[in-house]
C-alpha cells in the first residue's frame, strides 16, 4: 500500500487542528470513508493498540472518517504515502441521524407528516379534527454552555453547577384542515386514524457527535491512510485447566477471554501481548476525540497521566502469554472436550511477547471464550510448608506467649510443580485443577519462562500435620553493642514435626526463614544466605528440607542457631 513512497508520521491533536486548520482551498464536497480495523494488539490492562486503514475516494479533498475510539494521549498517528498532500486531520461536531422506534402517540404523529389523519381530541371522541399533518420548521439549536475562553454571557448556576439552555419547541403539532391550519399540542390527542398505507412506526433522531475528517491540499487519487492509536475498552484474560489424571504428565489446556466494549472486529488479526508496557499517559484521553473540555485535559496532564504503580503487582498486570488459535471464530465446530491444537509460535518486540490470532470476529459489547491449545507437561505432586522468621527487623526476639497462642495453625499445601516445556512463557493466569473429571482446586499460575518450573497450590493438606517450636538454650547478656544498643547472644534450638495421615507417601518441601548463624541441622538441609536485611546485624538464611514421608510416618527436623537480640 505504501510502496515507492516515503512514510510521514504526524501526531494530530484536535486541540491544535481547530485553531490552526481551516477548510482546504478548492475542496470538493465532503464524502465519507469509514476506517477499517485490520489489527488489534491487546494488553491485559484494558488497552488495545488499533491499526486501521481508510481508502480515500478519488477526486475528493475533504473526507469524513466519522467516530473512532478515544485514543490515549500521544498515541494517535496517521501514516500516508508521500504523493498524498495531507493538510490536516480535524475533529469537529457533526449531526448524526439515527432511526428509533416511536415511543408514544406524539412521536407517531410527528413521524408521519404529510399523511391524512383524523384526530380525536378527548376520550369520548366527540371532538375531532381531520386534515393533513404538516412538517415543522427545524428547531433553533439551543446555545452551548458559556465558554471561559471567549466573550459571552456570565454563567448562571441552576443549583447543580450545570448550564441549562432554553427548551425546544417539541410540544407542537400542525394540521392542515379544509378551513385552515390548526396548531395544537400532540399530547391533547387521545386517538388518531390514518388514511392509506405506508404509515411509519420509526422516527429519526439527530444527535451531535465528534467526527474526524481528512483535509487535503489537492483531491485524492484513491490513496489509503492508516490511523494507529492506543485506546481503552478492550482486553484479554488467559486461563488454564490442568488435568492431573496421569501420574507424570499433566495435560494443560489454555483458553483466552476477549472482552470487547469499543468497536466491531470483523476478520481482524489480534495479537495477545505479555509484558509490562510503559505507557506514561495511559490515563489521559487524547484531544482528538473531543471527549473532554480543555481544562480537564490540562488537569489530567498536570496530574502526571498515570496513577503511581496502581495494579502493577496484580494478577492482570503480569503480562505473560501462552496463546494459540487455530480456530477462534467457530469454537463450536471443534470436537468436544480438550481436543485443542498445539501451541503456535509467537513473536518478541523488545520486552513484550506477542501471540497472534487470525480472523477474529467479535462485535462491540460481546465477549469471546476462545479454546487455544493443549500440551503435555511433566509434573509432580509436592507438599509445601513455609515457616517465617522469629526475629523481626529491629532484631527483637519472637512475640510473647499470648501472641504466639493466637498464631494460626501451621499450613501445609498440596501443590503441583509443573515444568514449562513449551517454547514460550506461561502467563500469569488462574489455573484450575481436575483429576479424572473431578474438580480438585484452583489458584494462580504465575509467569513461568520457557524451560522453568512453577509451583501452583491446589488445596490445604489437612491430613499432613505440621508443628514447630523453638526454645532458648543459652544467653550471653550484653555480648555486643550495635548502633549504641546492647545485644544479647542467644542460642536457639528449633524442632519441626511432620506426620502423614494419608494412605500414600508424600514429598514435603519445608522452607524456614532464619536470622543469625546456623550451628547444625538434623537431617542436613540446604542453607542459602540471602541479601534480605543487609543493614541488620544478623545475616538472613533460607533453610530448605525435602522429605519423603510414608503413610502414618512421623518425621522430626532439629536445628540450632545463634542470634543477636536487643537486650
Amino acid at each position: 500500500m505504501f510502496q515507492r513512497s516515503r512514510l510521514a508520521w504526524f501526531n494530530i491533536a484536535a486541540v491544535f487542528c481547530v485553531a490552526l486548520c481551516g477548510g482546504a482551498h478548492g475542496q470538493t464536497a465532503e464524502v465519507g470513508a469509514a476506517p477499517t480495523i485490520t489489527k488489534v494488539s491487546l494488553f491485559k490492562n484494558g488497552l488495545g493498540y488499533f491499526n486501521t486503514t481508510a481508502s480515500l475516494p478519488s477526486g475528493t479533498s475533504t473526507v469524513r472518517l466519522g467516530q473512532l475510539p478515544v485514543p490515549v494521549f500521544g498515541t494517535f498517528w496517521v501514516e500516508y504515502p508521500q504523493e498524498l498532500k495531507l493538510r490536516a486531520l480535524v475533529t469537529g461536531m457533526e449531526d448524526v441521524e439515527e432511526a428509533a422506534p416511536v415511543q408514544n402517540l406524539a412521536e407517531y404523529l410527528k413521524a408521519n407528516t404529510g399523511k391524512k389523519v383524523t384526530l380525536f381530541m378527548n376520550v369520548e371522541g366527540t371532538i375531532t379534527l381531520k386534515g393533513t399533518l404538516l412538517p415543522l420548521a427545524k428547531p433553533v439549536e439551543a446555545p452551548s454552555a458559556p465558554s471561559t475562553y471567549v466573550m459571552g454571557p456570565r454563567p448562571v448556576s441552576d443549583g447543580r453547577n450545570v448550564y441549562v439552555g432554553p427548551g425546544g419547541a417539541g410540544d407542537l403539532l400542525l394540521l392542515q384542515t379544509d378551513t385552515g391550519t390548526v396548531a395544537l399540542s400532540p399530547h391533547s390527542v387521545s386517538r388518531a386514524e390514518f388514511e392509506g398505507e405506508g404509515i411509519l412506526s420509526t422516527t429519526t433522531k439527530t444527535q451531535k457527535r465528534p467526527s474526524l475528517r481528512v483535509e487535503l491540499e489537492q483531491p485524492a487519487n484513491g490513496e489509503a491512510v492508516s490511523l494507529n492509536y492506543l485506546a481503552r475498552g478492550i482486553t484479554w484474560a488467559p486461563g488454564y485447566k490442568i488435568d492431573l489424571s496421569d501420574p507424570s504428565q499433566a495435560r494443560l489446556i489454555a483458553r483466552a477471554l476477549i472482552i470487547n466494549e469499543v468497536a466491531d472486529l470483523d476478520n481482524v488479526k489480534v495479537d495477545l501481548i505479555t509484558g509490562y508496557p510503559n505507557i506514561a499517559f495511559s490515563e489521559v484521553l487524547g484531544p482528538e476525540a473531543m471527549s473532554q473540555l480543555l481544562a480537564d485535559f490540562l488537569a489530567s496532564l498536570a496530574s502526571g497521566g498515570t496513577p503511581s504503580d496502581r495494579g502493577r503487582n496484580s494478577v492482570m498486570a503480569q503480562q505473560a502469554v501462552v496463546m494459540n488459535n487455530e480456530f477462534f471464530v467457530r469454537p463450536w465446530e471443534s470436537a468436544p472436550g480438550p481436543a485443542y491444537s498445539t501451541a503456535a509460535a509467537g513473536m518478541r518486540a523488545e520486552d513484550l511477547y506477542m501471540y497472534p490470532l487470525e480472523h477474529v470476529t467479535l462485535k462491540k459489547g460481546e465477549t469471546a471464550w476462545l479454546p487455544l491449545f493443549a500440551a503435555e507437561l511433566p509434573y509432580k505432586h509436592i507438599y509445601t510448608w513455609s515457616i517465617g522468621d522469629t526475629i523481626n527487623q529491629e532484631d527483637r526476639s519472637s512475640p510473647n506467649q499470648q501472641e504466639q497462642n493466637r498464631r494460626p495453625a501451621e499450613e501445609v499445601w498440596h501443590c503441583c510443580r509443573l515444568v514449562n516445556k513449551l517454547s514460550m512463557p506461561l502467563t500469569t493466569a488462574p489455573a484450575e485443577f481436575t483429576t479424572n473429571g473431578a474438580f480438585t482446586g484452583q489458584d494462580i499460575c504465575y509467569y513461568t519462562a520457557s524451560g522453568a518450573e512453577t509451583t501452583i497450590r491446589m488445596n490445604r493438606a489437612m491430613n499432613v500435620l505440621a508443628e514447630q517450636a523453638e526454645v532458648e538454650m543459652s544467653r550471653r547478656l550484653s555480648a555486643a553493642t550495635f548502633n549504641n544498643y546492647p545485644h544479647d547472644l542467644v542460642q536457639v534450638r528449633g524442632e519441626l514435626k511432620l506426620q502423614n495421615r494419608q494412605d500414600k507417601a508424600v514429598t514435603v518441601e519445608i522452607t524456614k526463614a532464619m536470622s543469625g548463624e546456623v550451628l547444625n541441622m538434623t537431617p542436613e538441609g540446604k542453607d542459602v544466605k540471602t541479601a534480605t536485611g543487609l543493614k541488620q546485624i544478623n545475616p538472613k538464611h533460607n533453610l530448605t528440607w525435602t522429605l519423603e514421608v510414608q503413610p502414618g510416618e512421623e518425621k522430626v527436623i532439629s536445628y540450632t542457631y545463634e542470634v543477636y537480640v536487643r537486650s
